[in-house]
């Protein structure tokens, strides 16, 4: 079975009490076909590509707000700036749509936007956050870990919360973290099991 790291993560630390419910809509949602019409970041990711391979110069790139709607453009000017600037900083090496993936007993959780950027010759991997707001500590916490098990030889792992404009980083796998998402797996496993089989 194979999830997004962003489902996962809201099953893992999220309300205990509603774990079957949780396992149900995640299981409903895989059947629904995507909706780009409600996908905030649809644009803003088809401009990084085409940014990224060379297709729109940085002016372009930069511009975009002013082409989207307007509850949107002051939200995606901040992003297209803040991108370019952290880009510039931490010497970023664009990886697009390349999945990593961390595997638990019959699940996959998976990730398919990242960068990377590299120090002494060691690549250390960058998930990039599209959300409005930086995560909270203990979903960051969780997704770093999850990062790191998914891809255990780099040198490091980081979170870019592209909207806030941090980097968050870590280098070591923090094992009573993943000790407690293959616990979480193991029970999102049992729960969607156990709701197909009804």
């Amino acid at each position: 079975m194979r999830v997004t790291e962003k489902t996962f993560i809201e099953f893992a630390y999220g309300d205990k009490r509603r774990d079957k419910a949780k396992v149900e809509s995640i299981l409903g949602e895989l059947d629904v076909p995507y909706d780009p019409a409600r996908d905030r970041y649809k644009r803003f990711r088809e401009a990084l590509k085409s940014f990224e391979s060379r297709q729109i110069t940085e002016q372009s790139f930069l511009d975009l707000h002013s082409r989207v709607s307007a509850n949107k453009s002051a939200g995606y000017k901040v992003l297209f700036e803040n991108y370019l600037e952290l880009k510039e900083d931490h010497a970023f090496l664009w990886h697009g749509k390349s999945p990593i993936q961390a595997e638990f007993d019959g699940l996959t959780v998976t990730t398919s936007w990242y960068l990377r950027t590299e120090s002494n010759n060691q690549q250390r991997i960058i998930y990039l956050n599209f959300g409005k707001d930086p995560l909270p500590f203990k979903k960051e916490k969780g997704l770093r870990t999850l990062l790191r098990l998914a891809a255990p030889d780099s040198a490091g792992v980081g979170i870019l919360n592209i909207q806030a404009g941090t980097l968050i980083t870590a280098n070591r796998l923090d094992q009573a973290e993943a000790n407690y998402l293959r616990q979480r797996a193991n029970k999102f496993v049992t729960l969607a099991h156990s709701l197909q089989h009804r």
